[in-house]
């Protein structure tokens, strides 16, 4: 089943300060410099004259509900900048690809169709945040006749295809069917925002970068008891950079082959569910933001104009314990955010979500936020009605967190390795799908520590379940650290113990950077859960 967001009604007319006061906004974003790649991460965003800030209209992605979905990957012609239509690989023809929205414990079937020229090789499809068995999880498989080396991991010779993973992989003109069972340790999943994209060795930042990326919607019975914004009132974006060529076609920035530690890649434009600079027309009421970074390198430090409060009700697996009330929200690639904000305190006003640079943090490699404008919200005159609320509690923590081991039974050390060919290194080893760096058995809440020993940032993410942060440098972690997530920002020289509990489904799951370029230059491992 398919259906399509309908765009909200036309609300009052905002105000002539209001227009003046856009205007001069816009005309300060023409201004804006350029931005560098990764060692400028934090520079303003690059804004053609001919795309106008603020005139594009915030674009909503399809939203598919049904138990039983079939998703074609194919060449499309994608409306991003002015003029000519850019040729990206997609979801469905569509970047993001639709948002799938599935309630908790409702078997999903999602059939991906490979229909992308041969060139793209084989694919692969991870639900990100989501917990699965490992055939159905995305895995990144090995080499094969159209991919047979990798330049930065060292994978094992003579690997059947089932020991590979290539059996799971998606050929070009093949199809492959995604079972999810939405259930965690035997009931159904907690509520949350997740998405989905390509995860194939060495390929995935190329993919992802060419637009294989979607968002996905998990609901619950707790979550929709609470009187929390709902409908058009709850909005998912996506956050992206990418650059592009005069003819606004995307760059292709990893023909430089460029080396670790060196390797992250950045775009001039940061796009918004697709689009420059769009705006979105909201009522003076509270609406509900679930913010996706699915940039490769960068990160946001989220903030609104105005000083409008933020309050965070949710990260990359759902509600917290309890709201918090923030001024500033860091979001590194791959990590989610729930944000409530009142804008009946900025009636008739337009309010920008922008991002600032850190007010802490290492001025070192993926540490620095970007600084710039992201967004504006053009917020109605007319009071408005608004029965929604931010409960003082929100999802109580599971009961297995108050007894997680105090020490990690194992280490995770991030480190790069020298030599002629320069790679990310996870305990002294690149990607090896014939490889299992630490195991658990099923049923097992296991505590483990995150290590990063280079000089750059990392973003670990964990397949199989959600982890809650014990501490941070040896520190109680703050209350928007202290919940579940699945992907944990760390500066250089970092440390963090985090623990699950691994239930339901065993196999081999990875564990890698979420900066793509990491990633596929070897900053990878594996766990398995055994019966």
């Amino acid at each position: 089943m398919r259906q399509q967001l309908q765009p909200q009604p036309p609300i009052d007319a905002i105000s002539r300060r209001s227009l003046l006061s856009a205007a001069a906004a816009g005309a300060l974003a023409l201004t804006l410099p350029p931005a560098a790649r990764a060692p400028a991460s934090g520079t303003r965003l690059r804004v053609r004259r001919s795309a106008r800030p603020y005139s594009t209209p915030l674009p909503i992605p399809e939203v598919l509900t049904g138990a039983d979905l079939t998703i074609p990957m194919r060449e499309a012609e994608v409306a991003i900048l002015p003029g000519r239509r850019t040729r990206m690989w997609t979801y469905g023809g569509s970047f993001p690809g639709p948002t799938i929205r599935r309630p908790a414990g409702a078997t999903t079937r999602v059939r991906f169709e490979h229909r992308l020229p041969r060139q793209a090789g084989e694919l692969t499809v991870h639900l990100h945040g989501g917990h699965n068995r490992c055939e159905e999880d995305g895995q990144p498989g090995g080499l094969t006749a159209a991919q047979p080396q990798s330049l930065y991991c060292d994978i094992s010779a003579g690997l059947s295809a089932t020991e590979s993973g290539n059996e799971l992989l998606i050929a070009p003109g093949g199809e492959r069917t995604y079972t999810y069972e939405l259930i965690e340790d035997g009931a159904p999943e907690r509520a949350a925002f997740q998405w989905y994209h390509d995860h194939r060795l060495d390929r995935t930042a190329r993919n992802v970068w060419r637009g294989l990326a979607g968002m996905w919607i998990l609901d619950d019975e707790l979550d929709a008891s609470l009187p929390l914004p709902r409908g058009q009132r709850d909005i998912p974006l996506m956050l992206a950079d990418r650059s592009f060529d005069a003819r606004n076609q995307l760059t292709d920035p990893f023909a430089a082959r460029r080396r670790p530690p060196d390797d992250g890649v950045t775009g001039r434009h940061v796009l918004v569910n697709g689009a420059v600079l769009p705006y979105h027309r909201v009522r003076a009421q509270r609406y509900r933001l679930r913010v996706l970074n699915a940039s490769h390198f960068r990160a946001y430090e989220l903030r609104l104009s105005g000083g409008l409060p933020i309050v965070q009700i949710a990260t990359d697996a759902g509600l917290m314990p309890r709201p918090v009330r923030r001024s500033r929200v860091l979001l590194g690639p791959g990590e989610r955010v729930e944000l409530v904000v009142d804008f009946a305190a900025a009636r008739g006003r337009r309010i920008h979500l922008l991002s600032g640079r850190r007010r802490q943090g290492p001025n070192k490699l993926g540490s620095v936020s970007y600084a710039g404008p992201l967004m504006q919200f053009r917020v109605g005159s007319q009071r408005e009605p608004d029965r929604s609320a931010v409960p003082r509690e929100l999802r109580p923590l599971p009961a297995w967190v108050a007894e997680a081991p105090a020490e990690p039974s194992h280490v995770w050390r991030f480190t790069v390795g020298g030599g002629l060919r320069p790679r990310w290194l996870i305990n002294g080893r690149s990607f090896d799908p014939a490889f299992v760096e630490a195991s658990a058995r099923l049923g097992q809440t296991v505590t483990w520590e995150l290590r990063n020993q280079t000089a750059v940032a990392h973003l670990i993410h964990l397949h199989h379940t959600d982890w809650y942060m014990l501490s941070r440098n040896g520190r109680r972690p703050p209350p928007w650290e202290a919940c579940l997530k699945d992907t944990f920002f760390l500066d250089p020289g970092e440390r963090v113990l985090i623990a699950g509990r691994v239930s339901d489904y065993t196999g081999k799951y990875v564990v890698h950077c979420h900066m793509l370029d990491h990633e596929d230059h070897g900053l990878m491992s594996q766990f398995e859960v055994l019966a």
